[in-house]
């Protein structure tokens, strides 16, 4: 399913500091680096962290169980970690960081294989084994336009922490901040976001063309959205939603998506609230060689922002 296109958005929305929007609670992990020596008696797969189970014995002979939080599925594979390599039975050293909330749960840095294989784990390390960008495809002979699979830099995800800062936000909005528990939310307990935050991460996501409808796949929570491209408002009874309701239309061959009924009850993770009454409108430009998607959102909500937030 993975091309190897790339999105270049010349404007990503970052509402954090970017290492929280690859890991949303690295704050609550110590400094030091611990090694733990077992076997892995479970593995989870899956977004947007794989989970793996390790069984060690402590220096007191008793057999531990550990829950080691990694990287997600893509930056893995992107540097040539599979799942194969990390399934039951395995034995294995794992270098992590160790809870500082919770006992026996690590956040895993790299791994030993018994072979002596060491596999990156975490998205800081694995990133730097990016060496694939010669091998990316030829989009404009693909000709595949906007339907196929996009990356984001991390370099873009970087500068939006600055945008970002800068928004126009009601000084309601930020008094607002005042009642977020920031041991106790969505973003530590690594829960599926609405909009327009969903759409802040450093996954790929994936234009899938079902006539009608467009999908848009986000690897991030595996999240799918449905854009309508049938009408030009929601229909009176559309519910609210995390995600909303997503009208599209095609604009000089820019696709705009405008998005109303959103319940998703945060813009950001630092709890600047966003009320129903938002309006979302994406912007995505193909550029003609068909190798960058540049990305443009803007965030009307009269009760959170003073005036339009632009990025």
């Amino acid at each position: 399913m993975m091309s190897r296109a790339r999105a270049f958005p010349a404007a990503a929305l970052a509402l954090c500091a970017y290492p929280a929007l690859a890991h949303h609670s690295v704050a609550f992990y110590e400094q030091d680096v611990t090694r733990v020596v077992g076997e892995i008696v479970a593995s989870e797969w899956r977004n947007p962290h794989v989970i793996l189970t390790v069984e060690a014995t402590n220096d007191r002979g008793l057999v531990e169980t550990w829950t080691m939080e990694t990287s997600g599925i893509y930056p893995l594979e992107r540097a040539g970690v599979t799942a194969d390599m990390l399934g039951v039975g395995q034995e294995v050293v794992i270098a992590g960081r160790r809870s500082s909330r919770e006992p026996a749960k690590m956040l895993a840095l790299s791994a030993e294989l018994r072979d002596g294989t060491q596999l990156p784990l975490w998205f800081r390390f694995a990133v730097d084994n990016f060496d694939d960008e010669a091998a990316l495809v030829d989009a404009a002979a693909e000709n595949h336009g906007i339907f196929r699979v996009w990356s984001v830099p991390a370099t873009n995800m970087f500068a939006s922490v600055e945008q970002m800062a800068d928004q126009p936000f009601t000084a309601s909005a930020i008094a607002a901040r005042a009642s977020w528990d920031v041991l106790d939310n969505f973003a530590t307990r690594c829960e599926p976001e609405g909009m327009p935050r969903i759409m802040v991460n450093p996954h790929p996501f994936e234009f899938v063309d079902r006539g009608d409808t467009l999908l848009l796949r986000t690897e991030l929570y595996d999240i799918e959205r449905v854009i309508h491209m049938d009408a030009a408002t929601p229909p009176a009874d559309a519910p609210a939603s995390p995600l909303g309701y997503s009208v599209g239309r095609w604009e000089n061959g820019d696709l705009i998506v405008r998005t109303t009924r959103v319940s998703w009850p945060y813009f950001d993770n630092i709890g600047t609230p966003l009320t129903e009454d938002a309006v979302i409108t994406e912007r995505f430009s193909l550029s003609e060689d068909q190798a960058r998607l540049d990305f443009e959102i803007l965030i009307e909500d009269p009760a959170i922002f003073t005036r339009p937030a632009s990025i």
